[in-house]
């Protein structure tokens, strides 16, 4: 019953730092938001860095110099300042909002249809509670709210400008923040821990909450790259 308490209480005071800075007036959402990306920045290379302390040991320099700074630049540091700079360059706050709002929509729905429907794992060795009736749930049901999300005037802009192109951005975005999950899960299988970090107690630390979000953002953000460059839509 405590440790149920102190999640709930952690992931109220989580998402309340993210609603703050979501539901500000758009100007402001412009460097809130990144303001928040940049303290995400620093925690999770801190936890990043703690992690590494347990890899075993590397076999070779290659090894090494991928640990230790490779995979932190490319995995943690490059998505997070694409998100600082879609907001601050680009101004496309809203589409970093959705962004965010698809992937705990995947999350939430994902988790009640493998409730009540998963039989059959996804990977249980690295991720034993994933089903394919939970990711097939969460998909279907976030795209089709998606659908309809051009019709909210936050969400409308001058690049993804009918459904169906909110529709396959969600698709890119669960996709890819599902290997993100993944990814992370094996990250902290590899050093031997269970969470990343105990920031957020009963949750883990900042990269337990936003695993799917560093593979969602440069899948998304090339997404939205080729729709705005191309007009391939």
């Amino acid at each position: 019953m405590k440790t149920l308490f102190l999640r709930t209480l952690t992931g109220i005071a989580y998402l309340s730092i993210l609603a703050f800075a979501f539901f500000l007036p758009q100007s402001s959402q412009n460097y809130a938001l990144p303001a928040v990306f940049t303290v995400f920045l620093g925690v999770a290379l801190f936890e990043y860095f703690n992690l590494f302390q347990n890899f075993p040991a590397p076999k070779n320099g290659l090894q090494r110099i991928t640990r230790r700074w490779i995979l932190p630049i490319v995995w943690i540091i490059i998505p997070l300042v694409l998100l600082i700079y879609w907001c601050i360059v680009m101004s496309s706050t809203n589409i970093v909002v959705a962004l965010f709002i698809i992937l705990c929509m995947n999350d939430t729905m994902a988790y009640i249809f493998g409730t009540l429907l998963g039989k059959h794992k996804m990977w249980q060795r690295v991720s034993p509670k994933k089903s394919w009736e939970g990711f097939f749930g969460g998909l279907i049901s976030t795209m089709t709210v998606c659908y309809f999300i051009i019709h909210i005037a936050y969400f409308q802009n001058n690049i993804f400008k009918t459904s169906f192109i909110w529709m396959g951005f969600a698709f890119v975005v669960i996709i890819s923040g599902t290997f993100g999950d993944f990814f992370e899960s094996m990250v902290k299988r590899f050093a031997n821990q269970k969470d990343s970090g105990t920031l957020l107690p009963g949750h883990g630390g900042i990269l337990d909450r936003i695993d799917s979000m560093l593979f969602a953002v440069p899948a998304g953000f090339i997404y939205w790259g080729l729709v705005s460059i191309f007009c391939i839509f």
